[in-house]
């Protein structure tokens, strides 16, 4: 059952269902009223405060979208309509593209291992060609390194003020999973000190990234639902042909590839750097841990007063089941190092230090302890010995 009509940008709308309710913006499918036709909105929320980066990355996303290269158009979703209302407390700010009845987010496909193997890998060929060959265009900006810097300098501030987070965070020493390291701070710092994997990392080439590549922000068509062309497009009792003769504000264009990326730019805004900020986020998920994060399903300990910390994954759960079945990544990292060689591990390890803990400061409960200790490993690795490949 829809929600009652709400007065929107771009007239009355009707909410069918909401896809994602993030951090500081909502995406929802919604109904044109008067004309009957489903979009994906993305809007701000204007009942929560924006958050250090919400509206801004936004406004961001909308500018990506309206600014991609050639190459790139075909595989995001055009924008149909957008707005931009600064005179709200908080900004009303948001977005409607197109709604692709045939898609699914991959993110929920794998969850359910609802594809074959075959499938998956003929997903991360499409995948590695639709981002390496046209979104990662050469960029110009500044090193993603002086971001980082004071991305982790903020989070690992705010996250200290958290009495259940203090000790860790200002901790010389400690015993993660049965192992010496540094604190969160002192492993970062050494990190730094060391200059070459911050060399490293801006040593890497500048393109153009989709910025918050995660399985959910990647639509796909599943084989069961590919149609074969019409037999007859003069016949409008053939779907295909009903779809093909349709308007542009119909609820799927007449083409579009089985693969389609969505809601481009990182939550701190991130729009451009060097590739292997787009693999950290892609593996993340695609390996499971991010979802095994997102639902705590993981063990944490140290926070009570225990000697020792200790934060491991529940790889056995059922739950995780089908990211032990099916393998999202292998073939996506190949292609990724045949077009840019091997990944320096102590740079892969800086960056997805820097998500953990940057969205630690965004999360709570188990969530948050398990994603600083995750920082506080990957900081470790990052300042430790040599530069290496992973």
């Amino acid at each position: 059952m829809t929600n009652p009509a709400m007065h929107a940008p771009g007239g009355p709308r009707r909410v069918v269902r909401t896809l994602k309710d993030g951090y500081w913006d909502r995406t929802e499918v919604v109904q044109v009223v008067g004309e009957g036709s489903l979009r994906v909105r993305k809007s701000s929320k204007g009942e929560a405060p924006p958050g250090p980066w919400g509206v801004a990355a936004l406004r961001k996303e909308i500018e990506y979208l309206s600014t991609l290269p050639a190459g790139a158009r075909a595989v995001f979703p055009p924008l149909l309509l957008t707005w931009d209302d600064s005179s709200a407390d908080p900004p009303r700010v948001g977005y409607e593209v197109p709604f692709y009845a045939d898609h699914a987010d991959a993110g929920d496909l794998a969850r359910k291992g609802a594809l074959s193997q075959g499938e998956i890998d003929l997903f991360q060929d499409l995948l590695a060609d639709v981002l390496l060959e046209r979104v990662h265009a050469p960029a110009e900006g500044h090193p993603l390194s002086v971001h980082l810097i004071s991305v982790v300098e903020h989070a690992l501030h705010a996250l200290e003020a958290d009495p259940e987070l203090a000790r860790l965070v200002r901790a010389e020493s400690i015993r993660l999973n049965g192992e010496p390291q540094a604190g969160p701070r002192k492993a970062f710092a050494r990190a730094l000190e060391d200059g070459t994997v911050i060399a490293a990392l801006d040593a890497e080439p500048q393109v153009r990234l989709h910025g918050d590549l995660f399985l959910e922000n990647i639509l796909w068509r599943p084989a069961e639902v590919v149609r074969a062309p019409a037999a007859d497009p003069a016949d409008p009792a053939d779907p295909a042909a009903r779809r093909a003769a349709a308007p542009p504000h119909a609820t799927e264009p007449s083409i579009s590839p089985r693969l389609l990326l969505i809601d481009p730019v990182s939550v701190a805004g991130v729009v451009r750097g060097p590739p292997i900020f787009d693999l950290v986020k892609y593996e993340s998920y695609a390996t499971g841990e991010l979802p095994a994060l997102r639902s705590e399903w993981v063990d944490v300990r140290g926070f009570d007063g225990e000697p020792d910390y200790s934060n491991q994954i529940r790889w056995q759960s059922a739950q995780l089941a089908p990211f032990r079945t099916f393998d999202w990544h292998t073939r996506f990292r190949r292609a990724f190092e045949a077009k840019y060689g091997p990944v320096d591990s102590r740079a892969y390890r800086l960056i997805d230090g820097y998500f953990s803990v940057a969205m630690a400061v965004n999360t709570g409960g188990t969530q948050r302890r398990a994603r600083l200790l995750k920082a506080t490993q990957d900081f470790n690795a990052a300042g430790a010995g040599h530069p290496g490949v992973t």
